[in-house]
Parts: C-alpha cells; sequence; structure tokens
C-alpha cells in the first residue's frame, strides 16, 4: 500500500515565492506545510498534527517533493525540510475573531441611531 495515497493539498496562501497547503487523508488532518523558494533552495516547514515513524516522514516529504516543489517548475538546487509535530491551537487575526461569524457586511448596526 503506497502511503499518503489520498493525499489532499488546500492552499491557504501564495506569494510569489511561497506557498502554504493544509495537508489531509480524507477527513483526517495530517498538518501543514509552507514552502519558500529561494533562488537556488527550497526551505519547508511541515507540522504533522500526529506522531508518525521516520519511514512515514520521509515519505511524507517525497509526496510534497514531486507533487508541490518539483512541480512549481523552479530550480532548485536542494529541497530542505523542517518537521515540526503539534496542532493548531488558535488563528488570530486583525479581521477579528475567526468564530465570529456574525453580521459581515461591514455596517456597523450600533450606529444606526445616529442623526
Amino acid at each position: 500500500m503506497q502511503q499518503f495515497s489520498t493525499l489532499r493539498y488546500d492552499r491557504v496562501c501564495r506569494t510569489p515565492h511561497s506557498e502554504a497547503y493544509l495537508l489531509s487523508e480524507g477527513d483526517q488532518p495530517v498538518g501543514r506545510v509552507d514552502l519558500h523558494f529561494g533562488a537556488s533552495v527550497v526551505h519547508a516547514l511541515l507540522i504533522v498534527e500526529r506522531e508518525l515513524p521516520e519511514v512515514e516522514l520521509r515519505a511524507l516529504v517525497q509526496r510534497l517533493d514531486e507533487d508541490l516543489v518539483w512541480t512549481a517548475d523552479q530550480p532548485r538546487e536542494d529541497f530542505l525540510v523542517t518537521v515540526y509535530r503539534g496542532a493548531e491551537v488558535v488563528v488570530v487575526s486583525d479581521e477579528g475573531d475567526e468564530g465570529d461569524e456574525g453580521d459581515d457586511d461591514g455596517d456597523d448596526d450600533e450606529d444606526d441611531d445616529e442623526e
């Protein structure tokens, strides 16, 4: 059985020299990878949400290299990956609470009684 055969990538953001993806298999989160494309080296920060044996981590890095790095069509001499294990705790934004999906029309309803 091929490891991570159903790996899915959901892009979080993209800039001219970087990309970030959430990784999952089915409905199970695997982690997140942030890729930064330098002049000759691609740096990656990989955060996995569960403990994986080294052989599976290496297989995951190989898949990321094949699916995301080589397909980016950027020449590179090395692919340096730093791996952490952890889980998302919170997302902080200038826009306010991520869980607050209330009135989002930009109109502050409390000011409706202005004269």
